[in-house]
């Protein structure tokens, strides 16, 4: 008996082993055959983690600029400070700039940033932006930034920096020619034409070219004249149009500052010569009297006449 007991024990076990590898068979036939997924992936993870962004904390006050007269361009040095919790070390020179924005205006960038000192956590830098003549006035938003060496950025555009208005112009030539005039003949206009550049940063707007004429007194006989009220000025020209009063032309008045109409100079960069930031104005001699005996007639008398802006 104790014999028999024993075989079934063993063939108990043969039979669990049997299925144990049967069932382990059959799980992997089963993938194997469906084609099942996998329920679990793995994935490795490496992350570096900084302490902190860099940030900058001030930027020095700027006073109010006057900008240098055209054609020169204006330097501005602005200062500013930032701070890496990661250490000074940690942030990217070469990534330091400041740049200047005002609506409707060019972005004005800096020519060059540098490291003034640091310490610790600490750096201050000194950048130098170019301005132009013709830069508009009123205030510029000033954005500093700097980026560390894990490409975090900082910006700061708390501050502004003020340009003041400047408004100038120059003009050429200094002189008009006439051709041979005949007394009693009518619209007579110059070999020339003055020509404005503006070197300010202020729009001129119509009518604020002014000339102040003078009659054109006779060099010998000084009783005689060419009036200037018989002069007209006009940035327009062709069909002797800066002759015709009624139209776009402006009559000269003597002695006074007289508004040719239709004169536009707006601000710009007039050294492109393209006719950016300039105004060409035609003078027109309506009339020369038939009373006129044959002399030079000229300014020296009463005075050149004044061009100027307002």
């Amino acid at each position: 008996m104790e014999k028999k007991g024993a075989i079934i024990i063993v063939l108990i076990c043969m039979i669990l082993v049997i299925l144990a590898i049967n069932f382990n068979v059959m799980d992997i036939l089963k993938k194997t055959i469906t084609g099942q997924a996998s329920t679990t992936q793995t994935v490795s993870l490496n992350i570096s983690v900084s302490s902190g962004n860099p940030f900058v904390y001030f930027i020095t006050p700027v006073s109010a600029v006057t900008l240098t007269d055209a054609p020169n361009p204006t330097y501005l040095t602005i200062n500013f400070s930032a701070n890496d919790s990661d250490g000074a070390a940690n942030l990217n020179n070469v990534t330091a700039a400041v740049n200047l924005t005002k609506a409707t205006e060019a972005l004005r960038m800096n020519s060059s940033c540098t490291v003034k000192d640091f310490s610790g956590n600490y750096a201050n830098y000194s950048c130098n932006v170019t301005l132009w003549w013709f830069d508009g006035d009123g205030d510029w938003t000033i954005y500093a930034n700097i980026s560390d060496l894990n490409s975090n950025i900082a910006v700061n555009n708390t501050k502004t920096v003020t340009l003041n208005t400047l408004t100038g112009f120059v003009m050429s030539p200094s002189a008009l020619t006439f051709g041979s005039l005949t007394p009693g003949t009518y619209n007579q206009t110059p070999t020339n034409y003055l020509l404005l550049n503006n070197t300010g940063n202020v729009d001129i707007s119509s009518g604020n070219v002014q000339i102040n004429a003078t009659d054109l007194r006779g060099e010998t006989t000084s009783s005689q004249a060419l009036y200037a009220g018989n002069f007209s000025a006009s940035p327009y020209t062709g069909g002797n149009i800066e002759c015709n009063i009624t139209a776009s032309a402006t009559q000269m008045v003597n002695k006074t500052f007289t508004g040719v109409a239709n004169t536009i100079l707006a601000a710009g960069n007039y050294t492109i010569n393209d006719g950016t930031a300039q105004e060409r104005v035609y003078l027109c001699l309506r009339e020369i009297g038939g009373e006129l005996s044959q002399q030079y007639y000229s300014t020296q008398n009463l005075g050149s006449w004044t061009v100027k802006i307002v």
